[in-house]
């Protein structure tokens, strides 16, 4: 975990209340703290935005999907790592990792949905 002896945070903007839920509670089993974000647009807008160690990203949003969200915080200098997530093909995680990491953003994993707790710690760096 980062900051010495706190607690990791993690952001996770997912706009199916259920999953973001669901990843919630499999972190907070992990002693993780989360902050749920439904739409792209209020993450960017929180006051804690800088405070996040890891981003978990849902790359289907329904107001600003997942590149462009990309696009808008690479420019901001976020000290988070990306967690990128979708319920689609193997292949769009492989293209929005490579275009994350090309426009400097530090991509942890990506992970198709459905995925397991173990896996989403793995992911994460979190031992299981």
């Amino acid at each position: 975990m980062s900051r010495g002896t706190a607690r990791m945070r993690i952001a996770i903007v997912d706009d199916e209340p259920l999953m973001a839920n669901l990843v919630s509670d499999m972190l907070s089993s992990a002693n993780v703290d989360t902050e749920l974000f439904y739409l792209a647009a209020d993450f960017l807008k929180s006051r804690e935005i800088f405070s996040f160690d890891t981003l978990i990203l849902d790359l289907s949003l329904p107001d600003i999907d997942g590149f462009e969200l990309m696009d808008r915080i690479a420019p901001m200098g976020l000290a988070c790592s990306l967690v990128l997530m979708t319920g689609h093909a193997q292949a769009a995680l492989q293209a929005s990792s490579l275009y994350a990491k090309g426009i400097g953003l530090d991509v942890r994993a990506a992970i198709c949905k459905p995925f397991s707790r173990d896996e989403l710690l793995m992911a994460i760096g979190i031992p299981a």
